[in-house]
């Protein structure tokens, strides 16, 4: 007899709801995908094997005890719905799966892999909602080792969120925008690192969004108030005990060094007023004032967990630095993004640098703005004249080629601005490339329009006063972005929405999110 032919070899690339160990999933039957390896070509699943358990332990035990499913005669291996016992909020699950091919072979088991819900009702919410001027936080004693730590957060229209003196997390303008009339996102961190026995602080700065609209827009575009918080930190400690930690009157809150926040109009930042510490224990904030609480809004609370994040993706350096006129700059960065800039300054206290965005030159070589309509596209630096300084904003973002800088001290050099690329953080899936450097060039041109409009839902522009989730520029772009990019929890997202947008007569408005007052069901 010859030597017996090895199986298959085990699965790879294990993903759950299309991510790889999501946290925070709010699906009730997850489902599973995974991705096959063969030595023979054309090799086929016969059947799978997929293990559920409560604990690493069990399953390295081939134990499921929350699913087992059997040896399944199918050859499924994307989106497979999950079968067993009830998942519960905030539950952590391990799971794996094996494989036979068509020769009935079998394979080893996969590498385990995670999956974690979030608060699956509306109920497991304690926290309340807050406002304030800006900034907020909350000082809180551990008594005992931590094991483990959940921060379930979201700040309407935009947050970061601090953690002892450390921003939490990579993602940008979160939660991605939705009507909030009808869906709220949030977010859960792991941040077991960023806790200790004793005085922890947790801090959340507040951004506009797409929450609070400018006055002279109210009009036309939706406005639902002030910005406002939730936050519900649940902290697991080492003898199994564990405690909540929640947004309440018992925050405190002053006002930042943010003086105005605004989608279309830019960020005014004022160094002079930052709070140094203001998110570390040490920080004395025996002058803040109490949060207020504030009314929730009116949409289902929903983890973004399987949505790709908003990102700084990519640093781009300028290719030229003009000055037209005296005191005047501008600085071409050879590539239209989406995002904002970063600028490394040092001046006298009170100088102020004005930051403008544009997409185009006029004849003369000074940026011309025209196609931005009422978009200032305007972001504001006040220096604080300590040192070299560094500034980015925190809740704005602009589509733009070129940058004027006006009020900058002294003589700028093509180092003292970076572009800072930032979309929302799709995974290339594809790529093209011709003989043909032409049509190479239009092909890198289009991805880079689309990514750059990207921003939580896919736009019809980055840089003007619009910026809307238009449902025919989407259509006719969506063929080309599944090519190039995975796509599936964004338009998973969206096509939520473009449901809860739907009216009783069945139509869709043009734009979702519907943020117009108007609500137009036009064919596209």
């Amino acid at each position: 007899m010859g030597p017996v032919e090895p199986g298959p070899p085990p699965p790879v690339n294990l993903l759950c709801e299309y991510v790889a160990n999501p946290l925070g999933l709010d699906v009730s039957r997850p489902r599973f995908s995974w991705a096959l390896m063969h030595s023979k070509r054309g090799a086929s699943q016969s059947a799978y094997r997929i293990l559920v358990a409560s604990s690493l332990d069990l399953l390295e035990r081939d134990f499921g005890d929350v699913w087992d499913s059997g040896k399944v005669y199918s050859n499924q291996s994307v989106n497979v719905e999950y079968g067993g016992k009830e998942i519960q909020s905030g539950g952590r699950y391990h799971w794996k799966v094996m494989w036979w091919d068509d020769l009935g072979r079998a394979s080893p088991w996969s590498k385990p892999a995670v999956f974690e819900m979030g608060l699956l009702r509306q109920e497991d919410w304690v926290a309340r909602w807050i406002t304030g001027e800006g900034l907020l936080r909350k000082r809180f004693v551990l008594r005992k080792r931590v094991n483990s730590a959940r921060a379930y957060v979201t700040g309407l229209g935009y947050y970061e969120l601090r953690i002892n003196g450390v921003r939490v997390g990579d993602r940008y303008l979160d939660p991605a925008w939705t009507d909030y009339d009808k869906l709220v996102l949030y977010s859960t961190y792991d941040v077991t690192p960023l806790l200790r026995e004793g005085e922890n602080v947790v801090g959340i700065m507040l951004g506009n969004g797409r929450f609070k609209v400018k006055e002279e827009r109210r009009s036309t575009h939706k406005h639902w108030g002030e910005p406002r918080a939730l936050l519900q930190l649940y902290v697991e400690y080492e003898d199994g005990s564990s405690e909540l930690i929640v947004s309440g009157e018992d925050w405190k809150t002053k006002r930042g060094p943010i003086l105005e926040n605004d989608i279309y109009d830019g960020e005014i930042y004022d160094a002079r007023l930052e709070e140094e510490g203001w998110d570390k224990p040490s920080y004395d904030d025996s002058g803040w004032a109490s949060a207020k609480l504030a009314d929730p809004p009116s949409g289902l609370l929903c983890p973004q967990a399987t949505l790709p994040p908003t990102r700084l993706v990519k640093l781009l350096a300028p290719l030229r630095l003009l000055s037209p006129r005296p005191g005047v700059y501008f600085f071409d960065f050879g590539q239209n993004f989406t995002g904002w800039v970063r600028l490394i300054v040092s001046g006298p206290e009170g100088t102020e640098v004005q930051i403008r965005y544009a997409e185009l030159l006029n004849p003369d070589g000074t940026i011309n703005v025209s196609n931005l309509r009422r978009a200032k596209a305007t972001d504001i630096y006040i220096l604080k004249g300590e040192g070299v300084e560094v500034y980015e904003p925190r809740f704005t973002y602009h589509g733009f080629r070129y940058v004027e800088v006006i009020g900058f001290p002294g003589v700028p050099s093509i180092n003292n601005l970076q572009g800072v690329s930032v979309h929302t953080d799709v995974e290339p899936t594809g790529g093209f490339a011709c003989s043909n450097p032409l049509i190479n060039e239009i092909h890198k041109v289009i991805v880079w329009s689309q990514l750059s409009n990207l921003m939580g839902v896919p736009t019809d522009c980055p840089q003007r006063d619009e910026r809307m989730g238009w449902m025919g520029d989407a259509q006719l772009t969506a063929e080309e972005a599944i090519y190039n990019f995975d796509m599936a929890d964004l338009y998973t997202k969206w096509a939520r929405e473009i449901r809860l947008a739907q009216k009783e007569d069945g139509s869709v408005p043009d734009v979702v999110p519907p943020y117009w007052n108007l609500y137009p069901a036009d064919p596209a």
